[in-house]
């Protein structure tokens, strides 16, 4: 991402005149500038700012205006808060609190040089924060448009986006759908959907030099672009985190920019599945990995009633309420009739499985040992899953 340039060269020029290296961090405790380090011993001390910075206890600043915090492995730092025009601390400046070569804190002239530069450092943090809120905004609003808008508008979505440089440019690109079950989804879930989008972008921004964008569209349902396939397992690291549940998600297939918008319908389908059998798959559903629930996430499934299933399916749950006998048969069916496989994955005796199935046969009017009876009754029954329509333990 572009900065304004002024920050890093002010910076500079207050760590020419003090005489040591500095660095600002913003309110997060994250740095966001520093001047050169030289030395090995500074490049060391800098290195620990970057990685721990943002976890170090907040400074004591809160009624003055500087404080002195002992720091693992960095030593003695001086934090200098840093006011925005309405008295809020927006960050602050830090530098060692004893020269090379000294024993003492020295809290004379470099502490005063510092005082004096904080106004304008603390002007020229405040721009590059709105600089960087209105690129974000403006970031967010164009991956939106990128996968809802009309055709027109999603060309020029993805041209601004490349040519501000707010999204990498690379041969395939991936969408990713995010959000919570709608079926019970409070107000504060819907909040969790725009909170899971910033926590992955921040993550991305912190982890990596590439540039993923992301927003939510008016139905509470999240959308992050990446320039390059989705690696699952971090993705779902990052979901599982207990402030973002429960919203899922789901990622759709690699294509071209111009044709994102599709991945991002294939995103939502493996999304849908995800919730819609959460049993089977996991926080993130790829799309290449639903299968047939990605396929029948297509239908309404969560309204559908007895009426709606095939008619061997509604036979079948019209007679059966045992969960033992519909997990028997699913996994029958599953396995394409093969008793001995079936038996095994129950772990249970064959003999078992030869009586609940006799009880199931009893149950049916059709065969299963007819290929296009077996063939509805095991995607009826899958729909029935779906819907929430067979009976659980």
């Amino acid at each position: 991402m572009d900065q304004l340039p002024e920050l890093d060269d002010a910076l500079q020029d207050l760590s020419e005149t003090l005489g040591c290296r500095i660095a600002l961090i913003d309110e997060a405790g994250k740095v966001v500038a520093y001047s050169i380090h030289e030395s090995p011993e500074d490049r060391r001390r800098l290195f620990h700012l970057l990685t721990h910075s943002d976890s170090w206890p907040a400074p004591r600043t809160a009624t003055a205006p500087y404080s002195l915090e002992e720091l693992p492995e960095v030593g003695t730092v001086l934090f200098i808060r840093l006011l925005d025009p309405q008295r809020h601390i927006i960050g602050h400046l830090l530098l060692p609190a004893v020269a090379p070569g000294q024993e003492e804190t020295p809290l004379s002239a470099p502490l005063s040089a510092a005082l004096e530069a904080t106004e304008q450092l603390a002007e020229l943090l405040g721009a590059r924060q709105q600089e960087e809120a209105r690129r974000d905004a403006r970031a967010n609003r164009l991956a939106v448009t990128l996968v809802s808008g009309a055709a027109g508008e999603r060309e020029s979505a993805a041209e601004h986006l490349l040519r501000e440089r707010l999204l990498s440019s690379a041969a395939g690109y991936c969408a990713v759908a995010l959000g919570v079950d709608p079926r019970a989804a409070t107000a504060l879930d819907n909040e969790k959907t725009s909170q899971a989008v910033a926590r992955t972008l921040q993550f991305v921004r912190e982890t990596s030099t590439a540039t993923v964008v992301g927003g939510t569209l008016k139905n509470h349902l999240g959308v992050l672009v990446f320039p390059r396939p989705v690696v699952v397992p971090r993705l779902s690291r990052i979901l599982s985190s207990p402030e973002l549940s429960p919203v899922r998600a789901g990622v759709g297939s690699l294509s071209t920019l111009s044709e994102i918008h599709r991945s991002f319908q294939r995103a939502q389908l493996a999304w849908r599945a995800s919730w819609l059998a959460p049993a089977d798959h996991g926080i993130v559903a790829a799309w290449e990995q639903v299968g047939l629930d990605g396929t029948l996430a297509r239908m309404p499934v969560e309204d559908f009633t007895l009426d709606d299933l095939p008619p061997s399916a509604r036979e079948l749950l019209a007679a059966v309420d045992s969960p033992d006998l519909l997990d028997t048969l699913t996994a029958y069916l599953d396995t394409g009739g093969d008793a001995q496989r079936t038996a095994l994955n129950l772990h249970i005796h064959r003999s078992t499985l030869y009586y609940r199935l006799d009880k199931l046969r009893a149950a049916l009017s059709g065969d299963l040992h007819d290929g296009v009876f077996r063939r509805e009754l095991h995607t009826g029954l899958r729909i029935a899953r779906l819907a929430g329509l067979v009976p659980g333990r």
